[in-house]
């Protein structure tokens, strides 16, 4: 059998998440920027779920940046 990756059923400090940032992005032709998904790590939420902060690490810097909700 092979074994499939179970979603985590609670969030978890550390727990690294698919997001795409809007303050990262990728320049390929000049005037278009294009925001792709990234892989970060789950920083912090709100007690009431409304905002989590996800660290993103870009060209050996970190970069933090607040997304609505609390998805998985």
């Amino acid at each position: 059998m092979s074994e499939k990756r179970r979603r985590p059923a609670r969030l978890e400090i550390g727990l690294e998440v698919v997001r795409t940032p809007q303050t990262i992005f990728e320049e390929e032709a000049p005037g278009k920027a294009i925001r792709r998904p990234m892989r970060g790590r789950w920083c912090i939420s709100t007690r009431r779920g409304r905002f989590h902060i996800v660290a993103f690490e870009v060209r050996g810097k970190t970069i933090k940046e607040t997304f609505q909700g609390v998805e998985v």
